[in-house]
């Protein structure tokens, strides 16, 4: 361009400088510019920060901070984007200190920090784990009216949930909403998740109206997390209600809502209801497994209701072509120790119809029986009829 006569302006030398660090050759950058100073050419601010950006991509920091000490001398002051590169570069390099330093020197300066400027620092001090100073600059920004498409925020939630700071954070985010700011869908679900790992199921329903409130829709898998975890403390009612919601809001409940309302109601002493819920289950086109049949037959058991156990048991061989090997058992154990040995022996044969064979289980169950019986004839005669049977089945 000189040769042609031509002199290079800011826009095109910056250009050029640009070009040289995409390809990683600051140092020939810097020597351009060194040499078109000594011409009489002024590079700006934007020159500078590509350098800057150039020097801090490559680890060059010490480089960077040389740069941006030299420029008030050149008569060209660091803008908001030098600030954010080389604070970032410090906060990248573990100097978090000298970062907020420079940060408040910015603001010193006149200039405003941006969502990218606190965003930079937020993250520098959640990645170590100093999350009281990235609360306080989050909170520091939201009043400001900035935003940052949430992402500042995710990093701040993801933080306190890593370190296990639950009710810190749900005290975070309620303040945050008041000011407008909506929650990004990722950050509920991960908050979400970790108030049920935690059993926390009020507080995560609580959070899955404000997601509702933001505009998101939850789905099947937030539900059911919520469903899973009141059921896993034993507060049925709410998950009831969280189903019922479900369905208010067009979210078909799935198979994992009703085992997990089935095997609740069971472990309470509540099979009648665990299998009305089953029934629901069923009149919704889907089919009950091993699981939900092992809950209802061994809750009914742990009742006393040995014959809606059996019942049960007998309705999943002939209606669904399940055979649950544990509720088998589980109904054979509760008969030895409940009914006499004729009436143990009469079930085991009416099992041995529906196609059970007997295991170790079922016969250790059946001598514990018998040994607290006198009539040893009949339990001889039965061991006959079942090892007769047994010849070729399950030995487990």
């Amino acid at each position: 361009m000189a040769r042609a006569g031509v002199r290079p302006n800011a826009h095109t030398f910056n250009i050029l400088v640009a070009a040289l660090c995409r390809g990683e050759d600051a140092e020939r950058a810097q020597g351009f510019l060194e040499e078109l100073e000594e011409q009489g050419f002024e590079p700006d601010v934007v020159t500078y920060n590509t350098l800057l950006s150039a020097y801090c991509r490559r680890g060059r920091l010490q480089d960077a901070l040389h740069l941006f000490d030299v420029m008030p001398y050149r008569r060209v002051h660091p803008d908001l984007v030098s600030h954010t590169v080389v604070m970032d570069a410090l906060c990248k390099a573990g100097r978090l200190r000298d970062a907020q330093r420079l940060f408040d020197r910015m603001i010193q300066s006149g200039l405003s920090p941006d969502a990218v400027a606190y965003s930079v620092l937020i993250t520098g001090y959640c990645g170590e784990a100093r999350l009281k100073e990235a609360r306080f600059l989050l909170m520091e920004m939201v009043r400001s009216g900035l935003s940052s498409e949430g992402f500042a925020l995710k990093v701040v939630i993801e933080s306190h949930v890593k370190l296990g700071k639950l009710l810190t954070c749900l005290n975070m985010v309620s303040p945050i909403r008041k000011y407008g700011v909506v929650i990004p869908l990722q950050s509920y679900i991960c908050l979400i998740s970790a108030l049920c790992e935690d059993m926390h199921p009020n507080a995560a329903r609580s959070l899955l109206h404000w997601m509702i409130e933001d505009g998101h829709s939850p789905n099947m898998e937030m539900y059911n997390m919520i469903v899973e975890c009141f059921c896993q403390c034993g507060i049925v009612e709410e998950a009831l209600d969280i189903k019922v919601e479900m369905i208010s809001r067009e979210v078909r409940p799935d198979f994992s809502t009703y085992q997990a309302l089935v095997t609740c109601f069971c472990r309470l002493g509540r099979s009648l209801d665990g299998e009305s819920i089953m029934k629901e289950m069923i009149e919704s086109g889907l089919q009950p497994n091993e699981a939900i049949c092992a809950a209802l037959v061994c809750g009914f058991c742990k009742e006393g209701a040995l014959n809606r156990a059996e019942l049960i048991l007998k309705a999943f061989v002939l209606d669904f072509h399940v055979h649950c090997y544990e509720s088998y058992n589980a109904l054979m154990k509760a008969y030895c120790a409940a009914r006499s040995s004729k009436e143990s022996l009469a079930l085991q044969d009416r099992m041995l119809e529906l196609g059970f064979v007997p295991s170790s289980e079922t016969c250790r169950s059946l001598i514990l029986g018998l040994s607290k019986s006198i009539d040893l004839v009949s339990a001889d005669d039965g061991f006959s009829c079942m090892s007769n049977k047994q010849n070729g089945g399950n030995t487990e």
